[in-house]
């Protein structure tokens, strides 16, 4: 056992204990640790054990939903989930309430058909991949050529692609954590463009999900290389769609799992494939979206931030209630419930419903490059898992590392598991923050089993949801910022 593993053992045996309540209801006394006092443990353990009776999260979610079903940046819909936020952040008491605007090119989803020309022109069922570009008007018709995976598309000669649709099928592995994801993504994000560098005139994926239904999942390609500055990835995807059709990009679409069994079933009887595909979408130019900020002010150093939240955001197949609805939920209620408090934490707690996440972070990038002066201490998202928060991973320095070992003895009798070597991450929309920063943080991990088979999906609605797992994961997060705004050290770490 390392040094690091037994500190974090020590505190969780001091901690420990199978309830914080007394048999008459009141908050149990809590032993002190090393980093806070028993007066801050049992505040902690009693804003827990309120937000595990509380239902404010699922009428938070509800509202959202039934207001703006359909989020994408620029859209309708964008604009209301705004004007909400603003109101609901106002009436639960936030101190100050504001909006951040920026510009993107915005995106807009018409319509895509995929016909197989053979096997009696089955119709497959498929949504364009986000900031896709539209076929050539009347659509595009020939043989389509298979790769199992995007290595064997960057492989394949220039000359079995040039001229045909390409078909990608790798399928995406089902895990607790999501971690068969980004495996699987490649094929979405930069399949396009090695399509378009080899003469093909089209790109099918497989949907990167975990599903075997009819409901295909959409998801944003990527332009430009790893590393570039925001503007100059700006700049690569308006040079993309705006450059003749095959040149840097082309018209791409996800098929759903359940067809892409039924297509790939047909490359490996031999016969050659034909389809019909025909996608329409339109370049809306530069749009206006907005990111949504409260902020409940710190009684003792209100300078120093801790950030919270999810991206109210979501993919217009779908209402958008797991991604990321029930995260830009989970957080808003937890920080509400916080500022109730009679003696509020030190530190000031920062809400933020990120906009443009799905079209590429880009709200996240804006607040980075808008708020570099703030103090951000500390930061956790909102934005994976459809079920109860099941660990708590750390992204601090080493030396803070039994800090959060501390808060984890709170969820322990939650049964939330505290695993000090697994590697944490504060969460996307963060990732400026931590790459400019250096921002510290941790992940509350959400259950991931079955999350990516609803993700980017129409089946991504308020009824796979159970209002009890919101009030547990509001709970956790609710404990756990608490007492990263109130620890008086630095949780400071270094840049990935």
């Amino acid at each position: 056992m390392t040094d690091l593993s037994m500190k974090s053992s020590a505190a969780l045996a001091l901690m420990a204990t199978s309830s914080l309540l007394s048999a008459c209801g009141e908050p149990a006394e809590v032993a002190p640790a090393t980093y806070f006092s028993a007066e801050e443990l049992a505040t902690a353990a009693s804003l827990r054990d309120a937000a595990l009776e509380d239902s404010g999260t699922w009428e938070i979610l509800e509202e959202l939903v039934a207001v703006a079903p359909k989020r994408l940046a620029g859209s309708p819909g964008d604009k209301a989930a705004r004007d909400w936020a603003v109101e609901k952040l106002e009436s639960l008491g936030f101190d100050r309430v504001w909006v951040q605007e920026f510009k993107l090119r915005g995106w807009e989803r018409i319509s895509a058909s995929a016909t197989v020309i053979e096997s009696e022109g089955i119709d497959l069922d498929i949504t364009s991949l986000g900031k896709s570009v539209s076929t050539p008007v009347g659509g595009v018709t020939t043989q389509v050529v298979h790769f199992p995976t995007y290595d064997d598309l960057m492989a394949a000669d220039d000359s079995d692609v040039a001229g045909k649709i390409v078909f990608i099928s790798n399928r995406m592995e089902r895990n607790i954590d999501g971690s068969g994801y980004g495996p699987a993504n490649i094929a979405r994000s930069r399949g396009h463009e090695v399509v378009a560098r080899k003469g093909g005139l089209a790109l099918l994926i497989r949907s990167i999900g975990t599903d075997s239904h009819d409901a295909p999942h959409t998801g944003a390609m990527s332009f430009g290389e790893t590393g570039m500055s925001q503007p100059e990835l700006d700049f690569a995807y308006e040079q993309a769609v705006s450059a003749p059709y095959g040149e840097k990009t082309v018209a791409a679409a996800a098929i759903s799992n359940a067809d892409s069994d039924v297509f790939e079933a047909l490359f490996e009887s031999g016969e050659d494939v034909t389809v019909a595909l025909d996608i329409r979408n339109n370049d809306l130019g530069e749009i206006t979206s907005y990111n949504i900020i409260g902020e409940i002010t710190g009684s003792g150093r209100p300078d120093e931030v801790v950030i919270t939240g999810g991206h109210i955001d979501a993919w217009d197949t779908g209402v958008g209630a797991m991604d990321d609805g029930m995260g830009v939920a989970i957080t808003m209620n937890a920080a509400s419930m916080i500022g109730e408090l009679a003696r509020r934490p030190a530190r000031t707690i920062r809400y933020v419903a990120f906009g443009a996440e799905e079209l590429g972070l880009l709200g996240a990038k804006a607040y980075a490059e808008e708020y570099a002066d703030v103090d951000h201490v500390f930061g956790i998202e909102s934005d994976f898992g459809i079920g109860k928060v099941w660990r708590l991973s750390p992204a601090v320095s080493i030396d803070a590392v039994p800090v959060l070992a501390e808060v984890a003895a709170i969820l322990e009798p939650m049964g939330i598991g505290w695993d000090p070597e697994a590697r944490g991450f504060p969460g996307p929309d963060l990732r400026p923050l931590v790459e400019s920063q250096g921002l510290a943080g941790a992940s509350l991990n959400g259950d991931g089993t079955f999350y990516f088979d609803l993700h980017h999906t129409a089946e991504d609605s308020l009824d796979k949801i159970k209002p009890s797992d919101l009030s547990f994961n509001t709970a956790a997060y609710a404990a756990l910022l608490y007492m990263v705004a109130e620890y008086e050290g630095r949780f400071d770490t270094v840049v990935p």
